[in-house]
């Protein structure tokens, strides 16, 4: 199938009403959400996209996703999303995305890690049984970004709660990965909001189902970077990183 699937998936994308916040920039739920998606464009003609896998029993879940920010797309902009897978590593997948403008300046640039995982079992598989797909891998092509990894997060206050409703689940029954984006963002202090992100990880540790109440926190480390963190009664469901770009000059 490797010759039906293309290396790489350009999505070219207008940034409308519904996508941006109170400042004129996309939304980073929406830069998720369009993520999602042109990796869905990129594998479905080769059997990979969520139906094939769905009557296999099987699901791509994220479990990390680390981005660097050199400005947001704005409100009426025209950019365009390139994504591609770059290698397995194990039971983890590495899938890169770039954000460019008309003029091909580099916007936003990260990479999220999956695991592929049976629905029903709730297991996750090992990378071998994902092989037989022939999803071609670029492992020699990165972007500038550090791969994800595991955060340590320093002490937090509670800041909010949320009650996972039936409109924050997907078809796999839990909150979709994009909606914890918006959580962060809600959980940052006053005087952070608004201001434009530079660095952002996250971790989705553990699926949140509807009905589950998320107790958030948040809190800084010494350096002024801000955490944010949810959990429910079975444990941590995410936990976030976030480097504000007036630090760095943006």
């Amino acid at each position: 199938m490797s010759d039906i699937i293309q290396k790489e998936f350009v999505l070219p994308v207008e940034v409308t009403t519904f996508d941006v916040g109170a400042d004129d920039r996309l939304r980073l739920s929406a830069v998720l959400q369009y993520q999602q998606e042109a990796a869905e464009r990129q594998l479905a003609p080769g059997g990979l996209g969520w139906q094939a896998l769905a009557e296999q029993g099987l699901a791509f879940v994220a479990s990390r996703w680390h981005a660097t920010i050199q400005r947001m797309p704005v409100m009426g902009e025209r950019v365009t999303l390139t994504t591609w897978h770059r290698e397995r590593r194990g039971p983890r997948f590495f899938r890169c995305y770039e954000w460019r403008d008309e003029q091909g300046e580099l916007l936003l640039q990260g990479v999220m890690l999956f695991a592929l995982v049976s629905v029903q079992e709730h297991r996750l598989l090992r990378g071998e049984e994902f092989d037989r797909f022939g999803l071609p891998s670029q492992p020699e092509r990165d972007v500038a970004c550090e791969d994800p990894g595991k955060l340590v997060v320093p002490t937090c206050s509670p800041v909010d709660t949320a009650v996972v409703r039936w409109s924050d689940t997907d078809r796999n029954g839990h909150m979709n990965n994009t909606r914890y984006a918006d959580l962060l963002c809600d959980c940052l202090p006053p005087q952070a909001q608004g201001q434009p992100l530079h660095d952002i990880q996250l971790c989705f540790s553990r699926e949140s189902l509807q009905g589950d109440r998320l107790v958030l926190s948040g809190g800084t480390d010494e350096s002024g970077v801000f955490y944010v963190q949810g959990e429910h009664d079975r444990g941590i469901a995410f936990q976030a990183r976030v480097t504000m770009g007036d630090a760095h000059g943006l």
